[in-house]
């Protein structure tokens, strides 16, 4: 968590709102007033809940094999091709 004064808030907004959204709080002192956090909104990924469909989720997270046909045949010699894989 880091520290910074209202002045570098004004001066370096974007970055710091940014650095936020990334999942870091950041404390805000302005002279003698409390100091103020500023927090995300939405969860960071380590405090999301467990995901209702993990099978779902292993699914998206797999390694995706890479298609093995040509695309620039047509769909009549594709077809042959892999009957002639599957079959011989």
């Amino acid at each position: 968590m880091k520290t910074i004064t209202a002045k570098e808030l004004r001066t370096d907004l974007d970055s710091i709102l940014e650095r936020v959204n990334m999942g870091e709080e950041i404390i805000v002192k302005h002279r003698f007033r409390d100091p103020v956090r500023i927090t995300p909104l939405r969860p960071t990924v380590a405090e999301e809940e467990p995901s209702k469909t993990p099978g779902l989720d292993a699914l998206l997270k797999a390694p995706r094999k890479g298609y093995y046909f040509d695309p620039n045949k047509s769909i009549k010699e594709l077809y042959a091709e892999s009957i002639a894989k599957k079959y011989l």
